[in-house]
């Protein structure tokens, strides 16, 4: 009697891991089965179509900038300093007589340097002969015109005060991001105009949108004449520069889903 108990016990325990194994390898065939319908998902193509449009707008310089650049010498540091303080005096009062803002001059870089002299020596072991004969103080200044036409005008008479070193007018767009803004809705009416005749070309609807990118492409002068700047000391009467026009241009990319 006891025997057959444990062979029943060993049989009972025997079908218990049976179902055990069973279950596990069901549940494990389960899953496999549901990972197997994601593999590959990414990689099969979407129902989408692309697009691309460019747009761009002509836009009329509406600033011009000086690049003003002071630098005087002075025995001491203190001497080169006063003599600069007076230059960017004249600079500044000048300026205002011309109209232009506090708002639309700006300090740049400037600093004061030591100048050096150095005796001759023909020897293979000179000694430090170096000598502090002066000081160079300098100033940076950019100008913002406002007024185009009158920034040559303004450069001539910077020169009769005294200045000699002077870049520019180059001119620019104050507001370029609204002009940015104009470019990006063509390109962008572009894409869709393409995005509709393709669509029924293909005998599909466009959906919403999928992804979209812009390259900003920026702007570009483009002169309408070129001229050569006249030496603005010895001027009468300074020439109005041509500001010619500016081209900013964006490229944009979208992506329909279609259904």
């Amino acid at each position: 009697m006891e025997t057959f108990l444990k062979d029943k016990r060993i049989k009972v325990a025997f079908l218990i891991l049976i179902v055990v194994i069973s279950l596990f390898t069901v549940a494990k065939l389960v899953n496999e089965v549901k990972l197997s319908s994601y593999i590959g998902r990414d990689s099969q193509a979407s129902n989408v179509i692309t697009v691309e449009g460019s747009g761009e707008v002509l836009a009329v310089s509406n600033i011009a900038s000086l690049d003003i650049n002071l630098s005087k010498d002075g025995v001491t540091a203190k001497e080169a300093q006063t003599l600069l303080n007076e230059s960017i005096d004249s600079v500044l009062k000048y300026l205002k007589e011309k109209g232009v803002e506090d708002k639309d001059i700006k300090s740049e870089y400037g600093g004061l340097t030591p100048k050096y002299s150095y005796e001759k020596c023909y020897s293979y072991s000179c000694p430090n002969n170096s000598k502090i004969i002066g000081y160079t103080s300098t100033q940076s200044i950019v100008v913002k015109v406002r007024e185009v036409d009158n920034a040559n005008d303004i450069r001539t008479g910077l020169t009769e005060i005294g200045v000699t070193n002077i870049s520019g007018p180059t001119f620019s767009i104050d507001d370029e991001e609204s002009f940015k803004v104009q470019a990006r809705s063509l390109a962008i009416e572009e894409a869709k105009a393409k995005a509709k005749v393709l669509a029924k070309e293909l005998g599909v609807k466009l959906g919403k949108v999928a992804n979209f990118s812009e390259n900003n492409g920026g702007y570009y002068p483009m002169y309408k004449s070129s001229a050569m700047m006249s030496d603005s000391s010895v001027a009468e009467s300074a020439p109005i520069l041509p500001k010619g026009e500016n081209k900013i241009t964006s490229n944009v990319t979208i992506t329909y889903e279609i259904r």
